[in-house]
């Protein structure tokens, strides 16, 4: 089956509409919280300098930046991605675990599969994370050709259980045969309408922390502004993957 790229948007947005209070009930700690403490208290990554790349020396310097960068702070973006991982773990819970009956969505018993599965879900999310990161690094399309076609290893892990991050990653691929180019505009609608809306943010945080301007207050309220635009793409990447899963899966 092949899919249309409006049907999946409008799917997404019924499930949001619907179940509104509930989703940023779960959002809110999940995903908006990690995103919102990173932003706050730990500080992004030192950039390479322009010209580097063409200067053994700098570059020497850059690395061994990002080296006592990543030992200071590694372990609170890898403890932020995995709250964010367990929070959409949840939304797959809710709407595509066959646990759930038809009396209405329950949360508790969402948490409960969650945890059960979440190691190998995790690993999923690795797996798929480093070529899909590596693809948007390098250049932007193979990135979220890549995202479309691994879109589906969520829902699959939770809609045909009991099944290991590899298989679902590969039934992932088997289902999204066909179907890449609108995945990657799917994939591409939340990315990049999230860094759109998240980054005014993150440059007046910048601006901000450069220019010894850091109003705790105002830092705050911008800070948390580039998490909620974090976390509604986030949620609306879940709510997609969900909406796609379920049209070609059928």
């Amino acid at each position: 089956m092949k899919l249309d790229f409006a049907t999946v948007l409008t799917d997404a947005w019924a499930l949001f509409k619907r179940d509104r209070d509930l989703l940023l009930r779960i959002a809110a700690p999940f995903l908006f919280l990690p995103a919102f403490a990173l932003a706050l208290v730990v500080p992004d990554p030192p950039m390479p300098v322009a010209g580097a790349s063409n200067n053994q020396a700098q570059a020497l310097v850059w690395a061994d930046q990002v080296t006592a960068w990543a030992s200071a702070n590694g372990g609170w973006y890898g403890l932020a991605y995995a709250i964010s991982f367990f929070g959409t773990s949840l939304f797959y819970a809710l709407y595509l675990d066959r646990s759930q009956g038809e009396q209405g969505l329950d949360i508790a018993t969402a948490m409960k599969r969650s945890a059960t599965l979440f190691p190998r879900y995790l690993l999923a999310m690795v797996l798929v994370s480093l070529p899909a990161g590596a693809g948007l690094l390098l250049y932007a399309l193979p990135g979220l050709y890549i995202l479309g076609r691994t879109m589906l290893t969520g829902p699959a892990l939770f809609a045909d259980s009991p099944i290991g991050a590899f298989a679902a990653i590969r039934r992932s691929l088997t289902l999204t045969r066909g179907s890449g180019l609108p995945l990657m505009g799917l994939a591409a609608f939340s990315y990049i309408s999230g860094w759109i809306i998240g980054e005014p943010f993150m440059m007046i945080d910048r601006w901000m922390r450069t220019n010894a301007q850091e109003n705790p207050v105002v830092l705050a309220l911008v800070d948390a502004g580039a998490a909620a635009a974090a976390m509604a793409a986030g949620l609306a990447m879940a709510l997609i993957a969900i909406s796609a899963y379920r049209r070609l899966a059928r």
